[in-house]
């Protein structure tokens, strides 16, 4: 948990405003009252847990309208060893503030107080009850291979509990009705010797337990929905597959990198006792990116590297008049970056834009220069309406709140031609930048900057329907295309401000930064879909369905976490989809605690859901291919909730046969039996997808893998083999 020790100089602008009296009827909302959620208050968790929702307030001004970005101060007040998620947080467009509660060691009562930062007399206080946690008393064998059923005898256990064996999750077979016996399997091909057991009840930990982990010294076997992540140590002596019975057997084979490092790759090569000459050649990442994701990415490493530098807010200086929305200029200059790699002065162009359209969350300006047979002022209300009146609330529920550096309260936005001609003409038909939000604008570092704008700037397209400029748009696809990269590019705005502004932490990493972006878009789909208008939410979906239909296509030629560089749609697709599958496991509450933290990547990961990302990969990777495979009922782990890809993929590839050339991406190799000698690379926590199939009677059937020169994989590399039983 970290936060900013020194207010930041906007900040203290409004401050002083405040103080000598700004903020009056026409200046912006003051927060006047605060209020909990009453359905967040009096819950309970196990102790050690994490209350099952964030605790949340509503902040509002004293006409009663929601006061977004107002400071709410929270503390434990009653109960030992709690833990939140920050003790300062700030409230989203609907005047919601919220943080995470960890309740400490012990059962009992606990008490949060929530304050306005700045009137600490407006508080409230929320109460929360720590039941028994989950203690394990003893481990019936203490002896077992992988298999084979344990009794784990205890107190406090419930329906849902996890149990992991050696770091490795155990199939739970059933909780009885007193919670004191949990059965479950231990799992296949763990290093022999002295393992871990522990129980988690709503991620409160159980004590640690002891017991002994010894070779089976038989075939693997494995029920029908068993799974294993199997660790190349563990390979020798275990990875026997039984001979199939009187039916056929299939197994799905995954080797995967489980790393957290950004950017890792390893060769591999698994190999059958039946093996022919190799048969598998993977496929190869593309030699460039799309120009747009070039520029994309370029962005996104500046604000990693802005992040870098020293946090020094700069003197006090006289505050600006009462902002209010009511109050922008009616015409205004802007410095936009005119080139790919923008950095000197030379490479921003001064643009003057008149005000088209001003509302709640959002101003709208237009270039002066954009070219005629654009946006009318009925175009400039539609668009302010729905970044007003949906976006902006979708993006601030799931990620928080954005910054507010010159104090009016409004996202500006800017449509001028300089966008348009970031993109050459020869990419047109390729990729397009459609719009774009640069932490320069606000970081404070910048702050006397020419380069910057210092107000939160998002720049747009202009309509260009005589091709006049570079790539033609018409009035219609900026429509389209614009409100899909604005709810992207707001989430890289609200990311930047609470990971490095008001955290002093480093902004986010490439592929989870992404990753949320995509989120976002999606959850804008939803809001539309809700709404019954399908057309929008097509436009807000399509792109994040294409990226991981070309992940799902070819997995092992792309990595999950991508490294600097890199961010193909590939690797955003797979982002998506691992995002996806988080919040489908842990709830929608995970991207918010994902974007209020000074966390970053794997890390940040593992904090928001509490468990190993190590852990977390490979039933994500196992999700992707069984989670509604025909016939087959995936493990409550294994499966996405909002999403059913077969069908989605299958309409889709009737619809676009073009752009979904297949009903389902992810087609392994099928070999019968220990038939395969594959080989190829393991990139940042991905990796590929085999089919070993047996015929009814079919003899039993070894593997080996290694790394790819046929030795043993150094004890540094964390590769996995992920089994699944499908037949």
């Amino acid at each position: 948990m970290s936060r900013v020790t020194k207010a930041p100089w906007w900040f203290m602008w409004w401050l002083a405003g405040l103080a000598a009296g700004c903020g009056g009827g026409d200046g912006v909302l003051l927060p006047a009252s605060i209020e909990k959620l009453a359905e967040r208050d009096d819950q309970s968790a196990p102790a050690g847990g994490r209350l099952s929702a964030p605790l949340a307030v509503e902040v509002r001004a004293s006409d009663g309208t929601p006061v977004a970005r107002a400071e709410v101060r929270w503390t434990v007040t009653a109960g030992s060893g709690a833990e939140l998620s920050d003790s300062v947080t700030r409230s989203d467009g609907a005047g919601h503030a919220e943080v995470v509660l960890r309740l400490g060691p012990l059962a009992g009562t606990y008490a949060v107080r929530a304050a306005l930062k700045l009137n600490a007399d407006r508080a409230v206080t929320f109460r929360a009850t720590a039941t028994a946690p989950p203690a394990i008393t003893a481990v019936s064998p203490t002896q077992f291979a992988g298999g084979d059923t344990v009794l784990i005898q205890g107190s406090a256990f419930e329906t849902g509990a996890l149990v992991d064996i050696g770091g490795v999750p155990a199939r739970v077979l059933s909780v009885n009705p007193a919670g004191s016996v949990i059965t479950a399997v231990a799992p296949a091909c763990l290093v022999p010797g002295t393992v871990s057991v522990v129980v988690r009840v709503r991620t409160a930990p159980s004590n640690v337990v002891s017991a002994t982990y010894v070779a089976s010294g038989g075939a693997l076997r494995l029920a029908v929905g068993d799974y294993s992540a199997i660790a190349p140590a563990a390979i020798s002596g275990c990875a026997v597959f039984p001979a199939a019975g009187m039916d056929s057997v299939k197994y799905l084979l995954a080797p995967q990198l489980v790393t957290e490092r950004t950017g890792d790759t390893v060769g591999y090569r698994l190999r059958g006792d039946s093996a022919l000459a190799a048969t598998w050649v993977p496929g190869s990442r593309p030699a460039a990116l799309p120009y747009a994701v070039q520029f994309h990415d370029w962005l996104r490493h500046r604000e990693q590297e802005y992040a870098r530098l020293p946090y020094r807010p700069p003197a006090l200086r006289a505050p600006p008049a009462a902002p209010s929305p009511a109050a922008v200029s009616e015409r205004r200059t802007f410095r936009v970056c005119n080139t790919v790699r923008c950095s000197g002065a030379g490479d921003f162009t001064e643009v003057t834009a008149d005000l088209r359209y001003v509302g709640r969350h959002a101003a709208i300006y237009q270039d002066v220069t954009a070219p005629t047979g654009g946006l009318a002022d009925a175009d400039f209300q539609s668009l302010g309406q729905l970044f007003d009146n949906d976006l902006y609330d979708v993006d601030t529920k799931a990620f928080g709140a954005e910054s507010d550096v010159d104090g009016n309260g409004l996202v500006l936005i800017l449509f001028t031609p300089v966008v348009n001609k970031l993109t050459p003409k020869e990419q047109c038909s390729q990729s397009f930048v459609t719009g774009f939000f640069f932490s320069i604008d606000i970081e404070p570092a910048f702050q006397n900057d020419t380069r910057s704008n210092q107000a939160e700037v998002f720049y747009a397209i202009v309509p260009d329907p005589q091709q006049t400029l570079t790539c033609r748009f018409t009035v219609t696809s900026v429509r389209r295309f614009v409100p899909v990269t604005f709810i992207h590019e707001f989430q890289h705005m609200i990311s930047y401000y609470q990971h490095r502004m008001l955290r002093a932490g480093s902004g986010e990493v490439l592929w989870l930064n992404e990753a949320m972006s995509h989120v976002a878009e999606e959850l804008g789909g939803f809001h539309f879909l809700a709404q019954g208008d399908s057309t929008q939410f097509s436009n807000f979906v399509v792109g994040n369905l294409f990226n991981a239909f070309k992940y799902l296509k070819n997995p092992g030629a792309q990595a999950l976490f991508a490294g600097e560089g890199t961010g193909t749609l590939e690797e955003r697709g797979a982002g998506w989809l691992f995002l996806r599958w988080l919040v489908d496991q842990f709830g929608e509450g995970l991207t918010r605690r994902l974007s209020e933290t000074g966390l970053t990547g794997a890390a940040n990961v593992a904090a928001a859901t509490g468990e190993p990302v190590a852990s977390l990969l490979p039933q994500w990777f196992l999700a992707n291919y069984v989670s509604d495979l025909p016939g087959f009922a995936a493990p409550a782990r294994l499966r996405y909730r909002t999403w059913s890809f077969r069908k989605t993929y299958a309409d889709l590839n009737r619809q676009s046969p073009s752009n979904f050339d297949r009903p389902f991406p992810l087609d392994p190799a099928v070999f019968l039996g220990g038939t395969f000698n594959v080989s190829g690379t393991l990139r940042a926590a991905s990796g590929d997808y085999f089919l070993a199939a047996q015929l009814p009677g079919q003899r039993s059937f070894a593997i080996q893998f290694t790394d790819g020169t046929g030795s043993a994989f150094l004890p540094s590399v964390p590769a996995r083999l992920n089994v699944i039983r499908l037949r």
